[in-house]
């Protein structure tokens, strides 16, 4: 039998979770335990909610005995910072029922991602000291995927010393989580890592930095998971204010993906900081100009504008392939890297073949962005 605690040291040496963390979690605790409803009432509703949930519970009851189980195992072990023997056994029948259930592991990250805005939220609304508050968020999301990566893990029965399939491995589940959160973006992650490694290919990037970018670039609005719901889906333009609180989500991806050394971690930390930046000095979060700004970060700033342009949004209509690429030609130089934009309409004969493999269901093709 494979050994699970070394799994799970893995797992805490690869997410550098350390003393200062579980001590910050031990700290943290008063705050959330009294609120765990709330958080178990989002996690439920948008479970329950989901086409998924259907195939696993028979009944109400049935779900509310689930939801009675998670919320011990949070309670007990993820936000009590206590991951010993006993977390390991409770981890190991967790997944192992998780398994022979069938559960989704695409609805399983994605309620993790529930769970993380929701508990975020409550740090934000009873943490005032802003040093305390990054702390405490740091602490409350790596003890999260920490929890998602390792009862994955057991899901799948796997142990491994690899470091790449690891990262690999966590990319893709706190991608997932991402997605999850926002239900308008279908196949996105995975039209953007396609996208992305096309258009590295015609700008003549080597086939390691190109799978790299490839396995890194659907990280790019992980951070996404930390803004409230009445932002991210509202269904109409946003206010300055919230304008404001939306720009965050890049910041707020570099402190959930792990700083660890592995080169995929450290390119998706750079893309999601900075694919909001623009080639005229006038993006976000920094205000970079030109090559200050990082050859993926550029790539993905290109790709993400296309494909949320021709995606349906809570705000607006998709726009037609036409108009998305008209778009990047007026913003060439401006908006956008030249010799990228030059790249991505190289590549448009795979481009166009990714969207037919990934896309969403034709609707019609005009309307305007915001």
């Amino acid at each position: 039998m494979k050994d699970m605690a070394v799994t799970l040291q893995q797992w805490i040496d690869f997410l550098d979770i350390d003393q200062e963390i579980i001590d910050t979690l031990r700290l943290f605790f008063p705050i959330i335990a009294p609120r765990i409803d709330r958080v178990s009432h989002a996690f439920y509703r948008r479970v329950i909610n989901s086409p998924e949930a259907i195939k696993l519970f028979a009944d109400e009851d049935t779900a509310n005995r689930a939801l009675a189980h998670q919320k011990r195992h949070w309670l007990e072990y993820v936000f009590a910072g206590r991951f010993d023997r006993d977390y390991v056994e409770a981890a190991l029948r967790m997944g192992k029922t998780h398994q022979q259930r069938g559960v989704d592991l695409r609805l399983f990250s994605g309620a993790y991602a529930v769970v993380l805005s929701e508990v975020n939220a409550i740090v934000m609304e009873n943490v005032p000291d802003p040093q305390q508050q990054k702390r405490v968020l740091r602490a409350v999301n790596f003890a999260v995927f920490l929890d998602l990566g390792f009862v994955a893990s057991v899901y799948y029965d796997a142990y491994t010393d690899d470091l790449a399939s690891m990262a690999k491995d966590l990319t893709v589940s706190l991608a997932r989580a991402g997605e999850y959160r926002d239900a308008d973006t279908g196949e996105h992650i995975h039209r953007m890592a396609k996208m992305c490694a096309a258009v590295a290919r015609r700008l003549g990037k080597d086939l390691r930095w190109v799978e790299q970018l490839e396995a890194a670039s659907p990280l790019h609005d992980v951070g996404k998971i930390g803004i409230p719901d009445a932002i991210l889906l509202k269904p109409g333009k946003l206010t300055e204010e919230e304008m404001a609180v939306m720009r965050r989500h890049a910041e707020i991806g570099t402190d959930i993906i792990p700083n660890n050394d592995h080169d995929i971690l450290q390119m998706a930390r750079r893309i999601a900081l900075t694919h909001h930046e623009r080639w005229d000095g006038t993006g976000y979060p920094a205000g970079l100009r030109g090559e200050e700004i990082p050859l993926e970060g550029r790539i993905a700033a290109v790709c993400d504008v296309y494909d949320a342009l021709r995606s349906q949004r809570p705000y607006k209509r998709p726009w037609s392939h036409d108009e998305a690429v008209e778009y990047l030609k007026q913003n060439r130089g401006t908006q956008f890297d030249p010799a990228v934009v030059d790249a991505f309409l190289a590549a448009l004969p795979e481009i166009e073949d990714i969207w037919r493999r990934y896309g969403e269901a034709p609707s019609p093709s005009s309307s305007g962005a915001s």
